[in-house]
């Protein structure tokens, strides 16, 4: 079994590992935050005509839209909500724009000329030299984006080689990609998640063959482990006080496989288990319940005022509800912060009992066991002091031990664990990622103990692949 599963899957597990090593240093292409914000005009308020009860009615949509924005686009305001997973866009000046005519009833209509004027502007007036309507490919594969979808992909003329895509309902660059990235990711996450855009449309087709290629892998090492164990001699050794009993290529493939074995093993068990077999383990996501309860109320465009104040240095106002009431979030490229609608204010830090207050909402948790402020993060929260200097930490004494992380000065959630996350925490970021203490926060050495431990891999599966090439050359001679 070991020899034949090695022959059919040696190949895959090398390129696990190589591949790994890539995605250490090159991402999958997205457009951060910080990106798309850093390439947006300074919102101008005083230019907006239209509150927004008054933009959304012309978009003849009934009911009240999930989420509701304000930012700058083509330097005019513009206000983007979303609705059954639909941006619709509305200009806030009241007029459409080149002809200064009233606005239309409608949402407005993102052609191919715009989508390309969009990139070209986001990439510092670099010149299209093709555009093209598109549903999926091999970048924009992510959910992410469906509300976007479908996407005009613009490629451009810079030096990076770039393609940019642009949302066919808001006229916003939503992805950016260039010519290296998108090599470097042909070796790296395409390969190591055989992220081929026809098998990954089907989404638990391409599930269920990870699952059983990964599953297959543990098999593969660890009947090696145990073959290798048993026939490693320390006192009673081979000839010439050898301790194994191979030479040449099989030598190396047993004494590299007993060093590098248990990782091989625990490797390849912690990315089968991120594709969450039997339901086990996985990271913990708000449910949408939970997110309704700590609005305490659903968004309604009546309730939205604009800010009166000077937006120096602000990109994007979004509209949101806490414990029942409205708020602004103000972006800018470094921070977020809240804005009181009514008074133009700036909102204070909200305390540790008000936060705590709404979180006993959330669920029926029992009473709340703890709660720190927290400057630097813990072990199952990674806190940017840049961006999040303001954390609370709300845990509760239920059977499962929920915790909520809360950022203080826009009373967002930031994350939440239970006992299930933590479980998934240690197995897969501590296996896979080495994310363990002390390499926790020192990610040179992290990278560093990663690359040896994956060396190790690759020499032993390089002389399994030999091993194993020499081995079908005789049966097929």
């Amino acid at each position: 079994m070991h020899r034949w599963l090695g022959i059919g899957l040696g190949l895959f597990v090398l390129l696990w590992f190589l591949s790994g090593l890539v995605m250490l240093f090159v991402g999958y292409p997205k457009l951060t935050s910080a990106e798309r914000l850093s390439h947006l005009d300074g919102l101008v308020p005083h230019q907006v005509k239209l509150d927004a009860a008054q933009a959304w009615a012309l978009t003849g949509r009934l009911g009240q839209p999930e989420r509701v924005r304000l930012a700058m686009r083509e330097h005019k305001p513009t206000y983007y909500f979303l609705q059954n997973e639909q941006w619709l866009t509305v200009w806030a000046d009241a007029n459409t724009g080149s002809q200064n005519q009233p606005i239309q009833a409608k949402p407005i209509a993102i052609a191919k000329a715009d989508a390309v004027k969009a990139a070209e502007q986001f990439q510092d007036n670099a010149k299209a030299i093709a555009a093209t309507l598109i549903d999926h490919d091999q970048w924009s594969i992510s959910s992410s984006l469906n509300a976007h979808r479908p996407l005009y992909r613009v490629v451009l003329d810079d030096a990076a080689a770039s393609e940019l895509y642009v949302s066919s309902h808001t006229g916003e660059v939503v992805l950016d990609t260039q010519s290296a990235e998108r090599a470097w990711n042909w070796l790296g996450s395409v390969i190591h998640w055989i992220y081929f855009t026809p098998l990954r449309m089907e989404r638990e087709l391409w599930r269920q063959i990870l699952l059983w290629l990964a599953f297959a892998g543990m098999v593969l090492t660890s009947l090696g482990l145990w073959l290798g164990v048993q026939r490693i001699r320390i006192n009673r050794r081979y000839s010439h006080d050898r301790i194994t009993p191979y030479r040449g290529w099989a030598r190396w493939h047993h004494i590299v496989g007993l060093s590098a074995g248990v990782f091989c093993i625990t490797w390849l068990f912690s990315g089968w288990l991120s594709l969450t077999p039997f339901g086990w383990f996985s990271d913990r996501s708000l449910s949408s319940e939970e997110s309704a309860r700590w609005a305490g109320a659903g968004l309604a465009v009546q309730d939205m005022k604009l800010p009166l104040l000077s937006s120096t240095g602000i990109k994007e106002f979004e509209w949101l509800k806490f414990a029942g009431n409205t708020y602004v979030l103000a972006r800018s490229e470094q921070q977020e912060s809240l804005i009181d609608s009514q008074s133009g204010l700036p909102v204070a830090s909200f305390s540790a009992a008000v936060m705590q207050a709404q979180a006993s909402k959330l669920g029926a948790y029992g009473a709340v066991a703890s709660v720190h402020w927290l400057s630097n993060g813990d072990l199952y929260f990674k806190q940017d002091a840049q961006t999040t200097p303001q954390v609370l930490r709300i845990a509760f004494a239920d059977a499962l031990n929920t915790t909520y992380y809360v950022d203080a000065p826009t009373a967002k959630i930031l994350a939440s664990q239970d006992s299930n996350s933590r479980i998934y925490r240690w197995l897969f970021n501590g296996l896979h990622r080495m994310d363990i203490p002390p390499l926790t926060d020192r990610l040179l050495a992290r990278r560093i103990t990663i690359f040896i431990l994956s060396t190790g891999g690759v020499l032993l599966t390089v002389a399994g692949i030999v091993l194993g090439w020499r081995r079908v050359r005789r049966k097929w001679a």
